[in-house]
């Protein structure tokens, strides 16, 4: 079963946004063009995912501290930055080893839709 999210030009120039879903509230958008669909709470700070970006290799910036997540596994690939920098390792490690759940997603005619 399919359920529309959005077209892929109602996303903005950073690559995600926020879809109210069956499943919920997800971070909705598109990486290294693939479309992607992820839970949207930052693992660090509960920073909204929906409103970060998609970085120049593909995953997910968050908006607060720039931890990044692979869109694919949910998994964070870099932990939190700026004054947060030195503990990035120990956040990746503990909070950082729960992944962002992933929920499939297919694109036809320049609209994206959740394939559950």
């Amino acid at each position: 079963m399919s359920e529309r999210l959005l077209a892929t030009t109602d996303l903005p120039d950073s690559g995600v946004t926020s879809v109210d879903t069956s499943q919920g509230r997800l971070a909705v958008g598109i990486a290294d063009g693939r479309p992607f669909a992820v839970s949207p709470v930052c693992r660090h700070l509960r920073g909204d995912l929906a409103k970060g970006h998609v970085a120049d290799d593909g995953c997910l910036e968050c908006p607060l501290h720039a931890a990044r997540f692979d869109v694919a596994t949910g998994a964070m690939v870099r932990g939190p930055q700026g004054a947060f920098k030195p503990l990035a390792g120990v956040v990746k490690g503990t909070m950082g080893r729960m992944k962002l759940k992933t929920y499939p997603v297919v694109e036809r005619e320049g609209v994206l839709f959740l394939d559950v």
